[in-house]
């Protein structure tokens, strides 16, 4: 009885929380602006992407060439321009391309894409799913940390978002008399072709796929083809094109015939094929993306169990669209080549909302019987097992990092460092004081966890997960990155490279190496990219003073072969995992 009263009461009072769509989406745009916003300066630009992305909106702004984007002094066909356009807009709003300038936006949009999660997550089931759905995907831990990058993913994220949000606006209205009478329905339907327009003019043709791909699937399914040829398919492609091209054809204009064929193949039918970068096997997102979503991954085995304990009722159309939604972009992304992690972001919204169904389903099910406890059980202990244990690995990790990097210099004592010790040498930057709070508050929460969940106190457990990943995050990207800065960023070594150089001397880069955060550090463009023995002899063959950055290993094996270059070290020091040189021939 004690139980059943305990269980009602804390309905009653995630009920009085929940209530009132403005009070929600209140709380959820003040949570983004902890999570997402504030600090986010603290650190450098970081690899691979960051500071590319910086430099390449930064040439733009110099430039005033906001058609033709270039890096490095040369004409930059790897992504379309909205996303730059962003980060030039921001750096005239905060003064500056600073770390806070370049990461203001994907932190707007993520922002922007977890109220969106809100509404479709309310449209679809209910304002409560929606607001614990939005809380699910900001703690997610790749949408929460790609929302503190300067990465285009959670930008795109949001335009996909958002054309998937126009056509659920849009599909219930489908019904001919309906939508004669309710011009704003044809209204909010053609948003779906705008936000594939701009996703397009973010990410380039995946951004208009990946909604098209999602709706037309879910109506094939459905065997909805009135539906179908209700989608306006030629008025909306055309309306879809004229966005588009009024950017690409300038854009063609200027660069020519070299410029349309790397936009339109390489980077695109290419890269999705042939994978010339980032090859990965097909089943390289089954291991990913479950690490990548954590925690919340732990409970999607519980909403597939759900789901099928209710299959004699029959799959939901709701249910049905978010699996649509999640499934196709998964194997989208599955078959082709080239694969990273950041690639999946769009159909976190999706299973977001799955888990805060099924969330919002527990809470407020008195019934919750024995046999589904399981479901919830499982994860909720598993999850306090690893909050303890990464409790103690954050007292043990520091004490082994010690022994084999010495956190106080940057210059280089040996070989090559190794991949896989990198971890460890991140966290030598990083004192005993700076850990002990984040240790107490790990552990504290692994204890209070499966206490709370015993004594049926359902939206606490919730809550404590959130909190969990809330502090874990805020402690992590406010105390932890900007520790590990010094070892992660360019921005060092470019200095010593300023301070050694005299205007007229050049700079060049030996093979393996981003341009990109040493013209963003440094400010000079171009930078020499020598990428064979021959260019590098010819370019130390200069009579003036010329400059190289070079991996300890290749300038090892350079002075194997006894090229007759004169490779005198001006400085060495350890960027990310690579031992790098400056060497210079005077």
């Amino acid at each position: 009885m004690k139980s059943n009263f305990s269980n009602k009461d804390e309905i009653r009072k995630i009920e009085r929380i929940f209530q009132g769509s403005w009070a929600q989406i209140i709380l959820l745009l003040f949570f983004c602006i902890f999570l997402f916003m504030l600090g986010i300066g603290r650190w450098d630009l970081w690899d691979p992407d960051e500071p590319r992305y910086a430099e390449v909106a930064r040439e733009m702004v110099d430039r005033r060439d906001w058609v033709l984007m270039h890096l490095n002094g040369k004409v930059y066909g790897d992504k379309p321009p909205l996303f730059f356009w962003m980060i030039g807009l921001s750096s005239y709003l905060w003064g500056g391309f600073t770390s806070f300038a370049v990461r203001f936006p994907p932190a707007l949009f993520g922002t922007l894409t977890v109220l969106l999660t809100y509404f479709i997550g309310k449209n679809l089931y209910s304002s409560r799913t929606g607001f614990l759905s939005s809380l699910i995907l900001a703690t997610s831990f790749e949408f929460a940390y790609l929302s503190t990058r300067g990465n285009i993913d959670s930008t795109l994220t949001f335009f996909t978002t958002a054309s998937i949000h126009c056509f659920l606006t849009w599909y219930p209205h489908k019904e001919m008399e309906k939508t004669e009478r309710n011009p704003l329905s044809g209204f909010k339907f053609f948003g779906f072709y705008i936000g594939m327009a701009l996703a397009t003019l973010t990410k380039g043709p995946v951004g208009f796929i990946l909604p098209l791909l999602v709706s037309l699937i879910y109506l094939g399914i459905q065997k909805d083809w009135n539906g179908i040829k209700r989608m306006r398919l030629i008025p909306g492609m055309i309306m879809f094109l004229i966005i588009v091209l009024l950017w690409y054809i300038p854009a063609v204009y200027s660069g020519g015939r070299a410029y349309f064929q790397e936009t339109l193949f390489k980077h695109t039918v290419d890269a999705y094929a042939r994978g010339w970068t980032h090859v990965q096997p097909f089943y390289y997102y089954f291991l990913n993306f479950p690490a990548n979503f954590l925690p919340w991954t732990l409970f999607i085995p519980g909403v597939v169990a759900f789901t099928l304990s209710k299959r004699k009722e029959g799959i939901g159309k709701e249910f049905l669209f978010l699996l649509v939604w999640f499934v196709s972009i998964f194997l989208f992304f599955s078959l082709s080549k080239g694969k990273r992690a950041i690639y999946l972001l769009p159909l976190y919204p999706a299973v977001s909302i799955m888990v805060g169904n099924f969330w919002n389903n527990y809470i407020s099910n008195a019934r919750w019987d024995s046999t589904k406890g399981i479901q919830i059980s499982l994860p909720i202990y598993l999850l306090a097992f690893l909050l303890i244990i990464t409790g103690i690995a954050s007292f043990l990790i520091p004490i082994i990092a010690n022994f084999s990097i010495d956190p106080h210099t940057s210059r280089l004592s040996g070989a090559i460092l190794k991949e896989a010790r990198a971890g460890a040498n991140y966290l030598s930057y990083v004192s005993y004081e700076s850990y002990l709070p984040f240790l107490v508050v790990i552990l504290s929460l692994g204890i209070l966890l499966p206490i709370a969940h015993r004594l049926m106190h359902r939206s606490t457990v919730f809550l404590l997960i959130v909190l969990t990943v809330g502090i874990t995050f805020f402690y992590s990207t406010r105390f932890i990155f900007p520790k590990i800065d010094p070892y992660k960023s360019a921005r060092f070594l470019s200095q010593e490279i300023r301070q050694a150089m005299k205007p007229g001397d050049k700079l060049g880069m030996y093979r393996g190496f981003a341009i990109g955060p040493y013209n963003f550090y440094t400010g000079i463009v171009p930078i020499v990219d020598i990428r064979s023995e021959d260019e590098m002899v010819t370019f130390f063959r200069s009579k003036e003073r010329v400059f190289c950055l070079i991996q300890h290993h290749e300038y090892e094996k350079l002075k194997e072969k006894e090229l007759g270059i004169p490779l005198y070290i001006i400085n060495k020091r350890l960027v990310g995992s690579k031992d790098i040189l400056l060497v210079s021939n005077q």
